[in-house]
């Protein structure tokens, strides 16, 4: 739970965890295609890998620009994926007479009077609704002890021990 300003608490990936996420897929897309030849070449001289010729067509990408090339590839695009995945993530506003839902550019605001029950499935949270309806039940990137202290010390129905 980041604390955000004192009028909620913020329930998603914190600022170090975006910053692993950047730099463990950024570095490992690097690092995938900077092997990418050497084990392409090992491959292609196993006699039961199929393909062998295209294998050893990626394994002669040994000249030094390439490998220039290829690292800064694959960290550009472990860097998009990051990107992607660290903009599909929700997050979750927890006031004291709302919560607003966040996915991207998206907000939605669940009132207080909404909200019958809170509890985890896993890593979801999930937000039941009067008659039964399901308000929200998705993955938050948080801890399930921030998620409980937030709910409870605003005095929503948390049902989750």
């Amino acid at each position: 739970m980041a604390a955000a300003p004192s009028d909620h608490d913020l329930l998603g990936s914190s600022r170090e965890d975006t910053v692993w996420t950047y730099v463990l897929l950024g570095g490992g897309g690097a690092l995938v295609l900077l092997l990418a030849p050497l084990l392409a070449a090992w491959l292609a001289d196993v006699p039961f890998i199929p393909f062998s010729e295209p294998l050893r067509w990626v394994g002669d990408f040994d000249e030094p620009w390439q490998w220039v090339v290829r690292g800064v590839v694959g960290l550009v695009l472990g860097l998009v994926l990051a990107a992607v995945e660290l903009e599909s993530q929700y997050s979750l506003e927890v006031h004291d007479d709302r919560v607003v839902v966040v996915h991207g550019q998206d907000r939605r605001t669940l009132t207080r009077d909404q909200v019958v029950g809170i509890h985890r499935d896993r890593k979801k949270v999930v937000i039941d609704g009067t008659q039964g309806r399901r308000l929200f039940e998705e993955t938050v990137e948080a801890k399930r002890e921030a998620v409980r202290r937030a709910f409870v010390d605003r005095g929503y129905p948390y049902e989750s021990e």
